[in-house]
């Protein structure tokens, strides 16, 4: 051989290639290799890559096997392996041995296979895959088979020695149980009675045998778990303050509809969560947990004198407006505790906001980039000039009405508010474009300017000579646009722009 010098000196390769591990395999090597895997060649070694044509001395077929597979153990006879393909003449043979006749030519070992039942003469499509694991190929066979294997089972099991009532009785006995009725065998259900507890139970006669309880109702250890009667359980129900609607259900975690006898509403404890110490009815509860946390109303009545105020009436919650004297003023007002706790006071003697004692004014407005017409109440002097404040953002002034005080201006304000809530508009603006005042907005194509001012006019003459209103009660908040005289349904109305273009009736 005649080796190029760069490929030696760059040692990627070898001088000699039969020295290297790639070396060519000798022909007589091939032939022994072949030989002791039980093939006999037919035909001079073709290299090991290729097929080589030779005689497999176990089945004495003629194979094509390569020299490398060989030699690593596998492709010897393709015949000989686990997946060897199957002649039609052995599949059919096969079919015939498990009693069924072929009707078409081999498929295949995994496609359906029409074929004859020589036992009753149906046509069945089993697969020659599923034969050959040993299952049957007719169902008709199949079941009727099942069948005389079940009936024999029932057969023996009547042979089997069984035990009478009497013994059964004498059985009962070591288990404090006494029968009520005759002995309907070890897997029915007995009725007895429990001589411990006096009770009725229904047990078998099996289930004893097994190790379990002879009574439900009796626990197995101080403490433990047992079953309530019918009786017992409404009697605890009855002690919780609650009247059962339906029958006990046996179940102990199961919702059991009953009536509060507190309060009257229907409710659904279980049993179980009555035995754990809870409340049955949960609106019973809230209302024990709020008056455990309500404040004591000596003390209500003493933070009130403290912040220059004077109940006039008995206190219900700290959210709820309380009606008080000022010590200061002598005004009467409604704060609510929580408020005064929070560092309120009298709105009339108040340093800051709406002053109610002072001069004041109604004002209409309106703003013609927003298309928006408000109305609204400000001071005439000195505190709370608002009129001035909106023409700053690009209000203009329609009309203004003027009142001796603030306690005046606010009733007519809300009482116009009102009308217009009741008619079904809401706020036009919202809080991004007007943080001040976006609640008293309104579309200007649906409230003129003319018709705002109408409305206050009107309330004013209607408000002429009445008693004054309670400073600092709104009439209408917010919160509590939805709840009107006569709504039906619970909820926020939509607002007139929402429910369309057209003129809503103002009076």
């Amino acid at each position: 051989m005649t080796p190029r010098l760069g490929v030696i000196s760059s040692g990627r390769q070898g001088g000699c290639r039969y020295c290297a591990g790639k070396a060519p395999i000798p022909p007589q090597d091939a032939e022994a290799l072949m030989r002791a895997a039980g093939l006999e060649p037919l035909e001079p070694y073709p290299g090991s890559m290729s097929h080589w044509r030779c005689r497999h001395e176990a089945c004495g077929r003629e194979v094509k096997a390569r020299y490398s597979n060989v030699k690593r153990g596998v492709g010897i006879c393709r015949w000989c392996a686990p997946n060897a393909p199957v002649r039609p003449e052995d599949a059919a043979a096969l079919m015939r041995t498990a009693g069924l006749e072929p009707l078409a030519p081999y498929p295949g070992t995994d496609t359906p296979w029409p074929c004859r039942c020589a036992t009753c003469g149906t046509t069945v499509t089993p697969t020659h895959g599923s034969i050959k694991q040993g299952q049957g190929g007719c169902r008709p066979c199949s079941r009727k088979k099942a069948g005389v294997g079940i009936s024999q089972a029932w057969a023996r099991r009547r042979e089997l020695p069984r035990t009478d009532g009497d013994q059964a009785a004498v059985e009962l006995q070591g288990f404090g149980l006494t029968p009520l009725e005759p002995y309907p065998g070890p897997a029915g259900s007995w009725r007895c009675r429990h001589t411990v507890c006096g009770r009725d139970v229904e047990i078998r006669v099996h289930n004893l045998r097994r190790g379990l309880r002879a009574c439900p109702y009796c626990p197995p250890a101080p403490g433990g778990r047992r079953r309530w009667p019918a009786d017992e359980a409404e009697a605890l129900m009855r002690a919780a303050g609650l009247e059962p609607l339906e029958p006990y259900s046996g179940r102990r975690q199961q919702a059991w509809r009953c009536r509060c006898t507190g309060c009257g509403r229907e409710t659904a404890p279980s049993l179980g969560g009555i035995l754990a110490g809870q409340g049955g009815c949960r609106r019973c509860a809230d209302r024990r947990a709020a008056e455990a946390r309500k404040t004591d109303p000596e003390v209500a009545a003493a933070d009130m004198r403290a912040a220059g105020l004077e109940p006039l009436e008995r206190y219900v919650t700290s959210m709820t407006p309380w009606r008080c004297r000022c010590t200061t003023c002598g005004n009467e007002v409604t704060p609510t505790l929580m408020k005064i706790r929070t560092g309120g006071g009298c709105r009339f003697c108040a340093s800051h906001g709406f002053d109610l004692t002072a001069p004041a004014l109604v004002y209409v407005m309106r703003n013609h980039r927003h298309n928006a017409v408000k109305v609204g109440i400000g001071g005439t002097a000195g505190r709370n000039e608002r009129v001035a404040h909106h023409r700053r953002s690009g209000w203009v002034l329609v009309q203004d009405w003027h009142f001796a005080t603030g306690v005046e201006a606010h009733a007519v304000e809300q009482a116009a508010l009102q009308h217009l809530r009741d008619a079904g508009h809401g706020p036009y603006l919202s809080r991004d474009i007007m943080p001040n005042g976006w609640t008293e907005t309104f579309d200007a194509d649906l409230v003129t300017p003319t018709a705002l001012a109408a409305i206050v006019e009107t309330n004013i003459a209607d408000l002429a000579g009445t008693v004054t209103p309670v400073p600092g009660r709104t009439i209408l908040r917010p919160d509590r646009w939805s709840t009107r005289s006569g709504s039906s349904t619970p909820g926020r109305r939509p607002s007139a722009r929402r429910a369309g273009r057209g003129q809503l009736p103002l009076f």
